[in-house]
């Protein structure tokens, strides 16, 4: 186990958080891409040249520093950091449909299919107002991506994998309720936390080894 870097990623997060809860932008645009570069980092250290599903996962961190930092420039760029996301689970489905065959159940597909539906009719109206048509579209693939990287991180069975994608699928839950919905106080501190939890784990199962089919 990778616990000096499980270590420094830790407290790197609890560094941003706090930097976030108080306001310090400065400490925002270094900590923020920093404690993802930190993941990446690990699960560079821990990854076997040979493991396709790894380097799959890795593939996935960078676009997700990519995502990070057109979020947090002077000027979002929301629809290039959508994009960037989109591509990481586009990346983390390759990476998860190597592993295991662990059957989904058809309830649970159907449920999270009705998640993801009831979801983006609550976020309809905030997102055309904010973004039109474009916006719409673009956030409604979005769901369906993470819905279906979900899907294929329970088929894995790996608890490592499950676990990071729930966090990640709750994490942008939380940001698109507060972006398009109502924003509550302390969203991005949870969003920011499970997030990083997500990540973490994911390149946590890197460093442990992944056994492709």
């Amino acid at each position: 186990m990778p616990y000096s870097w499980l270590g420094v990623i830790m407290l790197s997060s609890l560094a941003y958080l706090t930097v976030l809860a108080k306001g310090y932008q400065t400490g925002k645009y270094v900590l923020k891409p920093g404690t993802m570069g930190l993941i990446i980092a690990m699960a560079v250290a821990g990854l076997d040249g040979g493991d396709r599903a790894g380097w799959l996962i890795l593939i996935g961190l960078c676009c997700s520093l990519i995502g990070d930092i057109c979020l947090m420039l002077p000027k979002e760029r929301f629809l290039e950091g959508l994009g960037a996301f989109f591509l990481a689970h586009l990346c983390y489905v390759a990476a998860f449909s190597t592993l295991g065959d662990a059957p989904l159940p058809r309830g649970l597909l159907a449920a999270l299919v009705c998640v993801g539906v009831g979801y983006m009719l609550v976020l309809r109206a905030g997102v055309v107002r904010e973004g039109g048509t474009l916006l719409l579209v673009a956030v409604g693939c979005y769901i369906a991506v993470i819905t279906w990287m979900l899907a294929m991180a329970v088929q894995t069975g790996s608890p490592l994998l499950i676990t990071g994608a729930v966090a990640f699928y709750l994490s942008d839950a939380v940001l698109a309720w507060n972006r398009f919905v109502r924003p509550f106080p302390w969203a991005e501190l949870v969003l920011m936390a499970l997030y990083f939890l997500a990540q973490a784990l994911l390149a946590l199962a890197v460093w442990g080894g992944l056994q492709t089919a």
